[in-house]
């Protein structure tokens, strides 16, 4: 099965839920619908073409899913939507003073097991 992930930059979460379905037998890619402020960080822009090859995409944050339905069309593929943030200032107190990586393991990568749990597996 084909996977799309997608956050709002194609930088975090998408690449790291790709990578967790990948290693589940997903054949996955990833991407963001946000172009970054800082040129000198490569962000991984969402195409057409990766929306098309897809048969499930995977959205990690409401709104980035209304970002992602006004640019591409989807043609009656199964949509997934979550509401995981990668923002320090929405987590929880303990969570909010860890370095970034820290965040991102101890936060951000559990939140999103956790919401694509109840999917898996998918296709069903």
């Amino acid at each position: 099965m084909k996977v799309l992930c997608i956050c709002a930059r194609g930088m975090n979460r998408s690449r790291y839920l790709a990578k967790y379905l990948r290693g589940k037998g997903y054949s996955t890619k990833w991407g963001g619908v946000e172009p970054f402020e800082k040129p000198e960080w490569k962000w991984n822009p969402v195409s057409q073409d990766k929306v098309d090859w897809a048969e499930v995409i995977i959205i990690v944050r409401k709104r980035v899913g209304k970002l992602f339905k006004n640019k591409f069309k989807t043609k009656g593929k199964k949509v997934i939507v979550f509401d995981v943030s990668d923002s320090q200032r929405l987590a929880p107190k303990g969570f909010r003073n860890l370095s970034f990586d820290e965040f991102q393991k101890k936060w951000t990568r559990p939140q999103l097991r956790k919401a694509i749990k109840p999917f898996l597996p998918l296709g069903k």
